[in-house]
């Protein structure tokens, strides 16, 4: 497995500075690594991530594990939680860690070793879960492609809403993050 050190190298260049946040996701990723017996060196890894929160320890997380959003490894859920699941696709087995309380060094103190040192235990908690994946939530091309019958948008992968018996985009149905000009 990477060291933390090699992880926090990536984590910084791909996010673009050094804060606690990236520090505390390569720490949770790697515990959860060393939960389900993984690591991150192997592309045979399968692994799927799915993040609480849209804060530095989301972009640290991906770059420690490998998970993308594009490769259907990584998944985000807005819950406003510095917390993430990771699941072992070839045993099924699952661990969601999360950040118990604010740890940080002293001020002039050298960030990286501060967390790499710290027990994993001190800063996170972390439990067993089960996670079920529909079809729809795997990797590969997708399982389903609909057209909006209200904007004519496609929509793949069953993220479509039935509402009033129609087949809608959820902007459609539920309203989205923009309007339209």
């Amino acid at each position: 497995m990477r060291t933390f050190e090699e992880d926090m190298k990536l984590a910084v260049a791909y996010h673009g500075h050094l804060c606690s946040g990236q520090c505390i996701g390569v720490k949770m990723a790697h515990y959860a690594m060393s939960l389900l017996g993984l690591d991150n060196e192997s592309e045979e890894t399968k692994m799927k991530v799915f993040v609480e929160c849209d804060r530095c320890p989301a972009d640290s997380i991906g770059i420690a594990t490998g998970c993308r959003i594009g490769r259907r490894s990584y998944s985000f859920y807005d819950y406003g939680i510095i917390a993430a699941s990771f699941l072992d696709m070839n045993t099924g087995k699952a661990v969601r860690i999360y950040h118990k309380k604010r740890i940080h060094p002293e001020d002039g103190e050298d960030m990286i070793a501060f967390y790499k040192n710290l027990p994993f235990e001190e800063l996170l908690s972390y439990r067993n879960v089960k996670i079920e994946l529909k079809p729809c939530d795997l990797a590969g091309p997708p399982v389903e492609d609909i057209n909006c019958e209200q904007c004519g948008e496609n929509v793949i992968d069953s993220r479509h809403v039935v509402k009033n018996g129609k087949k809608l985009c959820r902007t459609c149905a539920e309203g989205g993050y923009y309007s339209f000009l």
